[in-house]
């Protein structure tokens, strides 16, 4: 009997910590390097402070320059955006501020648009760390916005686990598809770094952009991929 009470014990604690070895929590700073799929360097930075959470991503060339920003709140893993801009070559292009259930957006210079949806409303780059963090899923009745247009999130759908070699070791990354309007968005992400997303794939004015993820620091550690 004792050998029965000691074996389910076992058992217990090796789930346990299988749980806690899987558990992600968002770093409070990461400044990660991508490259795009034309060769362009891209920077994200995400930092967190207290409840709140900014996330910044900048491509900067000689004569094109993009800026993105995302600022909201996070309790429990759970980021709520407040705002999000986008700027190209150092003026607005578009918005979106979240209040309540209310989401107004819009073009610079155009007449704002306001909708009310029924549920959590995330821009691009917000979005991939809340699926990171939370393993892929997200809640019912999920939005995106890149500020020009609100889109109800359909049939997102995990695609399986890929290898990729992070600091000269082989690590398991997740990628999803979501359906986006009448395209896609992907992402990869890595549970073992805390949820960040190594691979963000998208489409804006017809063309197809894929950040893939090649350095960074999260949390003052550093990380290369090859």
């Amino acid at each position: 009997m004792l050998k029965a009470w000691l074996s389910a014990l076992l058992m217990c604690l090796m789930m346990f910590l299988s749980i806690t070895a899987f558990a992600t929590d968002l770093p409070l700073q990461a400044k990660l390097e991508y490259v795009d799929n034309h060769g362009i360097p891209v920077n994200m930075d995400f930092s967190r402070q207290n409840n709140q959470y900014r996330i910044e991503v900048h491509l900067n060339l000689i004569l094109y320059h993009l800026n993105f920003v995302s600022n909201g709140t996070v309790a429990n893993n759970t980021l709520t955006p407040l705002s999000y801009t986008d700027s190209r070559q150092g003026k607005p292009y578009a918005y979106a501020t979240f209040t309540n259930q209310t989401v107004q957006f819009g073009k610079n210079g155009d007449e704002p648009k306001q909708v009310t949806v029924n549920g959590p409303v995330f821009d691009l780059f917000a979005l991939g760390w809340q699926l990171g963090v939370n393993n892929g899923h997200l809640a019912k009745n999920t939005y995106l916005t890149n500020g020009k247009k609100i889109y109800p999130l359909n049939n997102i759908s995990f695609i399986g686990t890929e290898q990729l070699s992070v600091n000269s070791e082989m690590i398991s990354i997740s990628h999803y598809r979501l359906n986006r309007g009448d395209d896609v968005v992907e992402y990869a992400f890595a549970p073992s770094l805390r949820g960040i997303p190594v691979r963000i794939s998208y489409m804006d004015n017809g063309k197809i952009y894929t950040l893939q993820l090649k350095s960074g620091l999260i949390d003052g550690k550093a990380i290369k991929t090859l």
